[in-house]
């Protein structure tokens, strides 16, 4: 063999551990990049070339010697990063295996595990290139997952419909010393179909007879209430009349709403919310189920990835749910720079569907996940390549010094 193939030899060295050198610094350098995983290279050994006339010693064992070495692999190390938390209801972080997918504007589909969502100008979930997240919208006032994944659009404008009051409970104690003709007054606050707030006021009077008393009723101006007109209560306070829940009916409300049949929860069980005890008249509850119309006021994401509205009037409405995939092999998933992948012959067709099932991880609302490079592996790989780029640069330069020595022969 030439002293040249120890040129050529080191020269591999030189390049495969550059190359080593390369990751690491590209790892280094996306220490603090939101999802990002680094890789680690390996080397393998190139052709052996044969020596002497057969190839063979004496054995019969074959003579060969090494021409150097080369980059063999460049492995993605897809394993779980930190996480940090920022406060931002749209940033979102997965917790175990899969990569959100996200639209760009040429309609190509890439994927991530960068989370840092913001919702731009037209409610559409975006990173900051700009890229559209990817789930299921609600539509119809139903959000399923069976559909395509289509870009997830927020509408802030979204009304959360009203609810009329069709319940009402009120907890009350009614003097038992109170005087013939003495009134006591509940107002209740409902809704009607529209959304629109009265005011029922519920009035009690106490009438001769012991431990009875007349219940009126009134609201609007130019509406019709009924209900229960007695509330009669035993020489122990218990209310022995109405025995059973009844109905509170309004008609006739003045903005043209469906009239309201109200369920009044007087009874829970054996227990009464109306007693006649002596002491003063007051009323410490009044609870109902009704809602006028809402905004959004804030937004949740659960860890099924489940985008849900909190609005004005309390209501919570389930507004889109972001989708996640994974692949047969992640690691032949090729990088395509802004924190993305696209899908290769290697790395098989994604999987997609809902976060928490079907072997994808949970989804972190207010969460980001950070790179998974591990600083002092890094420096520690950072040795072992300058070592090697070293020890290879030795080489070349003995095996110049030996040319340089044949060289010299023929002075």
């Amino acid at each position: 063999m030439s002293l040249y193939s120890s040129f050529y030899s080191s020269l591999s060295g030189l390049a495969a551990n550059s190359g080593m050198l390369g990751v690491i610094g590209n790892n280094l350098a996306n220490l603090n990049t939101i999802g990002f995983k680094g890789s680690s290279s390996s080397f393998q050994d190139l052709f052996n070339a044969s020596l002497g006339s057969n190839g063979t010693s004496g054995n019969g064992d074959p003579m060969q010697i090494g021409l150097g070495t080369q980059l063999g692999a460049i492995s993605q190390n897809f394993g779980q990063g930190s996480f940090q938390s920022t406060g931002n209801v749209t940033d979102m972080a997965v917790s175990g295996q899969g990569l959100f997918l996200l639209r760009r504007s040429d309609g190509s589909q890439v994927y991530s595990r960068a989370g840092n969502f913001i919702i731009d100008r037209n409610g559409f979930l975006t990173n900051s290139n700009g890229d559209q997240v990817l789930g299921w919208n609600r539509v119809n006032n139903v959000l399923t997952t069976n559909g395509t994944v289509v870009p997830i659009q927020i509408n802030s404008g979204t009304v959360s419909p009203p609810t009329a009051t069709t319940t009402i409970s009120t907890t009350t104690n009614l003097n038992a010393n109170a005087a013939t003709g003495d009134v006591f007054s509940t107002p209740v606050q409902v809704y009607d179909s529209l959304g629109a707030s009265h005011t029922v006021l519920v009035t009690y009077t106490k009438t001769a007879a012991a431990g009875t008393w007349n219940i009126t009723y009134s609201s609007d101006a130019g509406t019709t209430v009924t209900g229960p007109a007695q509330a009669i209560f035993d020489n122990m306070g218990n209310l022995t009349t109405p025995a059973t829940n009844q109905n509170i009916t309004v008609t006739g409300w003045p903005n043209g709403a469906a009239n309201s049949t109200i369920a009044w929860n007087i009874w829970n069980g054996a227990t009464a919310s109306l007693t006649g005890f002596a002491s003063p008249s007051a009323t410490t509850s009044t609870t109902q189920n009704g809602a006028g119309a809402g905004t959004i006021s804030s937004l949740i994401v659960d860890q099924d990835g489940i985008i849900t509205g909190n609005f004005t009037n309390g209501q919570t409405i389930q507004l889109a749910e972001v989708a996640l995939a994974t692949f047969p092999n992640m690691n032949g998933l090729s990088k395509e720079g802004n924190n993305s992948w696209s899908q290769t012959l290697s790395s098989g067709a994604p999987n997609i569907g809902a976060a928490n099932e079907g072997g994808r991880g949970k989804i972190l609302g207010g969460q980001l996940e950070l790179s998974n490079v591990d600083t002092a592996t890094e420096f520690t790989q950072l040795i072992v390549a300058q070592r090697g780029y070293q020890a290879n640069s030795r080489i070349v330069t003995t095996a110049d010094t030996l040319l340089q020595e044949v060289l010299n022969m023929v002075r």
